[in-house]
């Protein structure tokens, strides 16, 4: 198979009903610059950023649990955790996995997402 025929992600699509609140929600949240083009919100892709991120007005609003989540990582968890709170989002569970911890959070139209408190590189031996 050649790799013309293999799909590359372009980019991760929130869909939502308030357009320009989410819009601005997430880019205040990630500190990022974004642009309105109906029906469109696009977060500009940022130096030391891996994914890009679009909004999408749908006239639906969201039923039932996200089945896709996106996962993002913090030094400071707890501070990022307020700045969900402070921007108009909400938290959800504490987790932990091995030496892994994260919050799931959810943004004003309730889409969830989990933020991971960074790992401390190892000691250098």
């Amino acid at each position: 198979m050649t790799g013309d025929a293999t799909p590359a992600l372009l980019a991760t699509t929130i869909d939502c009903v308030d357009l320009d609140g989410m819009t601005r929600f997430w880019s205040m949240l990630l500190d990022v610059e974004a642009e309105i083009h109906e029906p469109f919100g696009f977060l500009r892709p940022s130096e030391g950023r891996k994914a890009t991120i679009w909004l999408q007005r749908v006239p639906e609003e969201r039923v039932g649990k996200n089945r896709l989540h996106l996962d993002f990582v913090v030094r400071d968890l707890g501070g990022a955790c307020q700045r969900v709170v402070d921007l108009g989002g909400s938290l959800g569970s504490e987790s932990s996995w091995e030496s892994f911890h994260w919050r799931t959070c959810l943004d004003p139209e309730g889409n969830e997402f989990d933020i991971m408190q960074a790992q401390e590189p190892p000691p250098e031996a």
